[in-house]
């Protein structure tokens, strides 16, 4: 049953009678409720909509406000801590930049050391270089000196053995100081060891001490004027007292007794002839004239003979050496007693002495004295340059 189907009993059985309306009212009102709710169905709906639309809005508001008060809070509280951060940035800064400062005056401190320390350190390189050039100098020096010590001893002396030595000491000198710039002069000084080393050996000492011994021995030669022929007949009658001494046995035949009888009576015979004659031969007979005054005249002639050979050795004179022996050689057997053992030591020992060969042709040590001179400075020592 619809609206209008209950409406129409109603309005059929006519007004109400507490209503005093009139009836054109209550005719004109009726039908105009009815067209508003026929005209607008979906209002209702609208209304229904808008409220919501509202409610969310205003929960929309609400959780915006909530969210920018959250925001809020938040942003407030990150400024604090930025504050306090940028306050604590701050103090760090001025801490870390008094620190800077102070670091910086102890860097200038420290590096006005370092420039102190600099200079100290150069100032002792400087004297330690004096120092090493110094002792080059001196290590220069030493050797120069040995090697001239070397130079005399082989062109004065014609030691061959010293100067080996003193060679072989300058090298050991160098050998210590090792310095490269030592290496031209070491390099010198081997080439004239191994020249020397290559040279025949010559015992100059043990020669110069024979011609020693031989000038001792000329003191006690006998000279011919004052030989005594005695000795001659002593040195035979030695062996007649020794045969004389053998006497024969009583049984003994009396040839035999006889012969024993008659050879001392011959030697002694023969021995007294002997002392009267003397045979000898003499090459020069001037000898058997000499005084012991000319002897001594002969003897110290003899000597400046030995003498002149010992520096003609010394100097490498070959010809002097050899004359001055000859002339030795040929008084030795002429003015003096051949048969005393004196004279054959004397000429035993001058024949050992010709006989050492003296011509040899030494170098020179030019080549290690200049290359040391190269290495030494001209003005390193007064005299060391020569």
């Amino acid at each position: 049953m619809t609206a209008s189907e209950n409406a129409s009993p109603a309005s059929a059985q006519g007004p109400a009678p507490n209503d005093t309306r009139s009836a054109p009212e209550r005719a004109g009102r009726a039908p105009k409720g009815r067209t508003s709710s026929r005209s607008f169905p979906w209002l209702g709906t609208v209304l229904a909509f808008a409220l919501i639309v509202i409610v969310v809005l205003a929960a929309a508001l609400w959780r915006q406000q909530q969210l920018v008060d959250a925001i809020g809070r938040e942003s407030a509280r990150r400024f604090n801590e930025i504050d306090s951060f940028s306050r604590d940035a701050q103090a760090r800064a001025r801490q870390a930049l008094s620190i800077a400062q102070g670091n910086t005056d102890k860097l200038a401190v420290l590096e006005s050391k370092v420039l102190e320390s600099q200079s100290q350190q150069a100032a002792l390189e400087q004297l330690y270089q004096e120092l090493s050039r110094g002792e080059d100098e001196w290590t220069l020096i030493e050797v120069e000196q040995a090697l001239s010590i070397a130079a005399q001893q082989l062109q004065l002396a014609g030691n061959v053995q010293n100067s080996i030595a003193a060679l072989q000491v300058a090298d050991a000198r160098l050998a210590r100081a090792d310095r490269p710039q030592f290496t031209a002069v070491r390099r010198a000084i081997a080439q004239d060891l191994e020249r020397l080393r290559g040279l025949p050996s010559v015992d100059v000492s043990g020669l110069v001490v024979k011609i020693d011994q031989l000038i001792g021995l000329l003191d006690r030669l006998p000279l011919l004027a004052s030989v005594q022929p005695a000795h001659e007949a002593d040195g035979q009658a030695a062996p007649a007292a020794a045969d004389a001494g053998q006497a024969p046995a009583a049984d003994a035949p009396w040839w035999k007794r006889a012969i024993a009888w008659w050879g001392p009576l011959r030697d002694g015979f023969l021995g007294d002839m002997r002392d009267l004659i003397s045979i000898r031969r003499i090459d020069k007979p001037d000898a058997l004239l000499v005084s012991p005054e000319q002897g001594a005249m002969v003897r110290e002639n003899l000597k400046l003979r030995l003498l002149n050979a010992r520096l003609a050795l010394l100097s490498r004179q070959e010809h002097a050496w050899r004359a001055d022996l000859d002339a030795v050689g040929q008084a030795l057997p002429a003015y003096f007693d051949a048969n005393a053992p004196a004279t054959r030591n004397a000429q035993t020992l001058l024949r050992q002495i010709r006989e050492t060969d003296i011509s040899i042709e030494l170098p020179n040590l030019n080549d290690s004295l200049a290359a040391v001179r190269s290495v030494l400075p001209r003005n390193a020592v007064p005299g060391a340059q020569r």
